[in-house]
């Protein structure tokens, strides 16, 4: 009986969701379908590039959202025509620098303290970057932390997947793991 509500339960999930191919990136967007959109960069770019960079720009910040900063970098490189959408290119490719510096910073092949990106106030690995930057932390088997007022945090580089992965703690409680690709 367990088996047959599940199995239910599963198709009646399956075949509520809209057909996500006929909602615009806007009704994507506003219902929060990041992950869809941004799988989904290269239907936008080839319709929108060198027409609507303010679209181009909404399918970026959807694979900001779910930290998906390789395939953010495809849409970096559109992202040209207008001066909204070169801050917007210019933002992607630094948190992507961000994210190769920590990389080899976890790999022991680099100080980030020679480094001058732009200041970027919004992003937990922007946030972390610049903690490491002035903290100093060791690294151990691809691994370091950092602090500031409030939290704790652990950044770890998973070689084989290529992601960087960020625990945040509180009062020594894990609330929050990220997971930056």
């Amino acid at each position: 009986m367990k088996k047959l509500l599940l199995i239910v339960s599963f198709f009646t999930y399956i075949f509520a969701q809209p057909n996500l191919k006929n909602l615009s990136v806007i009704e994507l967007f506003k219902k929060q379908y990041y992950t869809y959109i941004c799988m989904h960069r290269w239907i936008y770019i080839n319709k929108y590039e060198k027409k609507r960079e303010d679209l181009l720009s909404l399918v970026a910040y959807s694979c900001l959202k779910k930290h998906f900063l390789t395939p953010a970098l495809d849409l970096s490189k559109v992202l040209r025509m207008t001066k909204e959408g070169r801050i917007n290119s210019t933002y992607i490719t630094t948190l992507f620098m961000m994210k190769l510096l920590l990389i080899q910073y976890l790999n022991n092949e680099n100080s980030l303290l020679e480094v001058t990106l732009p200041k970027i106030n919004n992003d937990l690995l922007a946030h972390v970057f610049y903690l490491i930057q002035k903290q100093k932390p060791e690294v151990k088997n691809y691994q370091t932390e950092v602090s500031d007022d409030e939290k704790h945090y652990i950044i770890t580089y998973k070689p084989y997947i290529n992601n960087i992965i960020i625990d945040i703690y509180q009062n020594g409680k894990l609330i929050k793991k990220e997971k930056y690709w």
